[in-house]
C-alpha cells in the first residue's frame, strides 16, 4: 500500500492490484504503430479517472458532515470509506453512491468542452490522443458503475433508495435479486457484443450477489 498523501483530511492510498490494473490497460491496447507511449497515457488516463470518482464520493460524504475518508485506488477501481458512514441516512447513501458516476460523466463532459472549444488541445498531438480517451474511459466508467449490481454504485444507490421505503430487511433482498436479474442480462449482452472482460466482471458480481442472497436466506440481513 503506498500512501499518496491527503486532502483537507481525506487520505488516499493507492493498492499494488491498482498496477495491475495499470499494466492490463497498457499491454493491451499498446499499438506499435503508434508507439508505446500511447499506451502509456493510459496511466493517467486511469489514476485521475477513478480518484476524481473516489473524491466525489469523499465530497459527500464532507457536505452530509460525516468527516474525512479514506481513498483506496485499487483492484477495478477504488474504494471510499467514512468511518461515520454507518449513521448516514438511507437517502443520504443513495446521494453519496451516486456521486460517483455524476463525477465522472461530468469529467467527460467537461473534456468534450475542453475539445470542442481550446484550439491547442485540438492541436498538440498528445491532448489529441489523450482528451478523447478520457472522454471515453469516463462515460464508460459512468455507465459501467450505474449497472444495478453489488459492488457497484447503482448497486448501493438502488439498496439506498428502496431503504428511504423499506426496512432493510426487505430493501435487501429486493436489492440483491435486481442485481442478479440485471447483471445477468447485462453479462449475456457483454459476451453477445464479445466484451469479454465486461461480461466475465459483471457474471462474478452477480455471483457474488447470489452468495449474498444465500447469506439472506440462511441468515438474514448482512450487519444484523
Amino acid at each position: 500500500m503506498f500512501h499518496l498523501g491527503s486532502i483537507r483530511g481525506t487520505t488516499i492510498a493507492l493498492d499494488f492490484s491498482f498496477f495491475i490494473l495499470v499494466g492490463l490497460f497498457v499491454i493491451t491496447s499498446y499499438n506499435p504503430d503508434l508507439g508505446i507511449h500511447y499506451a502509456l497515457l493510459w496511466i493517467p488516463i486511469l489514476f485521475l479517472s477513478i480518484l476524481i470518482h473516489e473524491l466525489a464520493h469523499a465530497a459527500m460524504f464532507g457536505i452530509f458532515g460525516y468527516g474525512s475518508s479514506q481513498i483506496v485506488l485499487g483492484g477495478i477501481g477504488g474504494h471510499t470509506v467514512a468511518a461515520a458512514r454507518r449513521d448516514a441516512k438511507p437517502w443520504q447513501e443513495m446521494v453519496i453512491s451516486i456521486a460517483g458516476p455524476v463525477s465522472s460523466f461530468l469529467l467527460a463532459w467537461l473534456m468534450v468542452m475542453l475539445y470542442q472549444r481550446v484550439a491547442f488541445v485540438r492541436q498538440d498531438p498528445m491532448l489529441i490522443a489523450f482528451v478523447p480517451e478520457m472522454i471515453r474511459a469516463n462515460f464508460f466508467w459512468g455507465i459501467f458503475n450505474c449497472i444495478p449490481v453489488t459492488p457497484l454504485d447503482g448497486g448501493q444507490a438502488v439498496r439506498s433508495f428502496l431503504r428511504i421505503f423499506l426496512p432493510d430487511r426487505k430493501a435487501f433482498p429486493i436489492a440483491v435479486w435486481i442485481g442478479i436479474v440485471v447483471g445477468a442480462a447485462v453479462a449475456i449482452y457483454g459476451l453477445i457484443a464479445r466484451q469479454i472482460f465486461v461480461a466475465v466482471l459483471i457474471a462474478w458480481y452477480v455471483f457474488m450477489n447470489y452468495q449474498q442472497w444465500q447469506y439472506y436466506r440462511d441468515h438474514g440481513t448482512p450487519g444484523d
